[in-house]
C-alpha cells in the first residue's frame, strides 16, 4: 500500500535488549522511520510531545512511568497509534482484541512484530482521532489495578515517629534516596524516591512537575509562563517552583 511518507515510530522499553531486538526487525522495513527511543516513561513523555510519532512501541511495565501511565499524560491531540509490548496474561490479551489495539507479547518474533505493522498501516488509514483516544482510556482503566492511595506518611522525629496528613504537604523535593516535605508544619525528610513516592499519591490532588519536584494542586496559586515554554509556579505560601516543559501540558490539564 502506497504512501505518500514513511510512517514515524518511537519504541519505548526500560530493557535494552528488548528495545534492540525491536529496533533490528523495525529497521529493515522500507516505509518506517525509527525516530526516538526512551527507556523510561519520563522521558518518552518528553520524546513524544517533542517528535509526535505515528507509531508507538510502549513496554507497559515500566519502574516508576509505567506505559499506561505515560499515556494517561497524552492529551488526545498527541496520542500516536500504540503497539503494547506486553507479557500480560490471556485475560489482558483479549482486552486489546476487543478494542482492536495491537499488541506483542514477550518474548516476540519478527513475524508477529509485522502482523501488528500491517495492521497498523490499515488503522493509520483510517484513523479517527477522538476514537482512538476513547479506546486508550478503555484499556488503561480495564488494566490498570485499583489502587488505594496514601493518606498519611510515617516520618521520624528526634527518635518518635509521626504521621503527616498527606494534605498537609505543599510540595516535596528528591534528593538522591531522600524525600524533603514541605508542608504547613515545617520540612521532614524521608527515605523514599521520589518515583516511589508518586506511585503511593492520588493524582487528582497531586502533580509531577519536574523531574525532582511534586506538588499539591491545591497549594497552586497560580502559574507564571517563562521564556523558554515552562512555567513557574507561585504556591500559595511564596515558593516559587520550577515546571519543567516536559510536565507543562500535564499540569495545564489538571488545573
Amino acid at each position: 500500500m502506497a504512501r505518500e511518507r514513511s510512517i514515524s515510530v518511537m519504541i519505548v522499553d526500560d530493557e535494552p535488549l528488548a528495545r534492540h531486538g525491536l529496533r533490528a526487525v523495525l529497521s529493515g522495513v522500507p516505509d518506517l522511520s525509527i525516530i526516538a527511543e526512551a527507556s523510561d516513561g519520563e522521558e518518552a513523555l518528553s520524546s513524544v510531545m517533542e517528535h509526535r510519532p505515528d507509531v508507538l512501541f510502549l513496554d507497559i511495565q515500566m519502574p516508576e512511568m509505567d506505559g499506561f501511565d505515560l499515556l494517561g499524560s497524552l492529551p488526545p491531540d498527541a496520542m500516536p497509534m500504540v503497539v503494547f509490548v506486553t507479557a500480560y496474561d490471556e485475560f489482558a490479551v483479549k482486552a486489546f482484541d476487543t478494542r482492536a489495539l495491537d499488541y506483542i507479547l514477550k518474548p516476540f518474533d519478527a513475524e508477529r512484530i509485522h502482523t501488528a505493522l500491517h495492521r497498523i498501516r490499515e488503522m493509520l488509514l483510517l484513523k479517527e482521532q477522538a476514537e482512538y483516544s476513547r479506546k486508550i482510556e478503555e484499556i488503561v482503566r480495564t488494566l490498570r489495578p485499583a489502587r488505594k492511595f496514601l493518606e498519611r506518611v510515617m516520618v521520624r522525629n528526634g527518635g518518635k515517629i509521626h504521621f503527616v496528613p498527606v494534605g498537609d504537604i505543599l510540595w516535596c523535593e528528591a534528593a538522591a534516596d531522600y524525600l524533603q516535605l514541605h508542608t504547613v508544619s515545617g520540612v521532614h525528610t524521608i527515605r523514599m524516591t521520589i518515583g516511589a513516592f508518586e506511585e503511593d499519591l492520588d493524582p487528582a490532588q497531586f502533580v509531577r512537575i519536574h523531574r525532582s519536584t511534586i506538588v499539591r494542586l491545591g497549594a497552586i496559586r497560580e502559574l507564571r509562563p517563562g521564556t523558554h515554554g515552562d512555567y513557574t509556579a507561585l504556591l500559595v505560601q511564596g515558593t516559587e517552583l520550577s515546571v519543567s516543559r516536559s510536565y507543562k501540558e500535564r499540569i495545564e490539564r489538571l488545573l
